[in-house]
């Protein structure tokens, strides 16, 4: 991908009306979509209902604090599993900020690229995480920073991810640009 293209971030009441929404997207020109948790359940595992319908990008919105909190690894893996599901389609989206958040990106793609991760913290610790199977290509799943908040990428980030959400006008639209 070289130039920005339209995300949408997807909210509906139930799975059938965020399959028509998704459509929807697609339908007006949206070449990503992104899910975060919330009333309907688990972004990612909602994510993979959508995998059979556009050729969008799926993008998962990932919470490293508070109560929705997943250990980095563990967010690999379930991307990893997303991303042999759409065929390489995937993107794990994180806020900047927040203690680790380098930590987590490198962990991410150290699982995705080696098959392991390992880490003494300080914020995710962990002996020895295991990534079985890898991602379907070498290029996924993608990594990318929501800046739709108005916030900075801190330039040590940039060069871990491929992508940065920045706002649109639009309600519910972003941009999506290359890092």
């Amino acid at each position: 991908m070289c130039d920005a293209l339209e995300g949408r971030f997807l909210q509906a009441g139930s799975v059938a009306e965020l399959r028509a929404v998704c459509r929807q997207a697609e339908a007006e020109g949206a070449g990503a979509v992104f899910l975060r948790d919330g009333a309907l359940g688990d972004a990612a595992v909602l994510m993979a209902g959508l995998v059979t319908g556009p050729e969008l990008l799926l993008g998962v919105c990932a919470v490293l604090e508070g109560e929705a909190h997943r250990h980095p690894t563990l967010l690999a893996r379930e991307m990893t599993t997303l991303d042999h599901l759409c065929g390489g389609r995937s993107v794990l989206v994180f806020a900047p900020g927040g203690d680790g958040l380098r930590e987590a990106l490198l962990l991410c793609r150290a699982m995705w690229r080696e098959g392991i991760a390992a880490s003494r913290g300080p914020i995710y610790p962990v002996p020895g995480a295991v990534n079985r199977p890898g991602p379907p290509g070498p290029a996924s799943p993608r990594l990318a920073l929501d800046l739709t908040d108005g916030s900075a990428a801190a330039p040590d980030l940039v060069e871990l991810v491929d992508f940065f959400l920045m706002p649109d006008a639009r309600p519910g639209a972003c941009q999506v640009q290359p890092a």
